[in-house]
């Protein structure tokens, strides 16, 4: 699928001009949970925190670890649950990390963590590129 905004022209996967204008898919798969989808499962799940650790460098590609869904009890932060199962939070939750660093070509070791929180509805990616510490807001 061509993600080529809709002011720019189609690419193949190689970067050659495409023969013809890409068809834009109009709804998410069925694996994917986008929007209000992702905090409604946590709710369901019980947890206010989800934080997915991940690391990556040019020549090695990524990798992502064990996904915490963790519940604020008003004093600290308890596990509900840990798992690296692949549903489809599991890949709504790594989301961030692919759409930021793609196979993180290019990029120095970095590490760090996405952390989605429920109650402001905010998912920060945190962490360490290189030597340089980093803390980035997703849209």
């Amino acid at each position: 699928m061509c993600k080529a905004p809709s002011d720019e022209h189609c690419v193949t996967p190689s970067g050659r001009p495409a023969a013809q204008v890409h068809t834009a898919r109009l709804r998410p798969a069925r694996w994917e949970l986008v929007g209000p989808a992702v905090w409604e499962e946590l709710q369901q799940r019980g947890a206010t925190v989800a934080v997915v650790p991940f690391w990556g460098q040019a020549g090695r590609g990524g990798r992502t670890d064990v996904i915490q869904l963790l519940r604020d009890d008003g004093e600290a932060l308890v596990d509900v649950e840990r798992w690296t199962g692949r549903d489809e939070l599991c890949h709504a939750l790594e989301a961030p990390v692919w759409d930021r660093f793609a196979t993180f070509a290019g990029h120095p070791l970095i590490r760090g963590e996405v952390i989605w929180t429920a109650g402001d509805r905010r998912v920060v990616i945190v962490g360490r590129r290189g030597d340089s510490s980093f803390e980035e807001a997703v849209a």
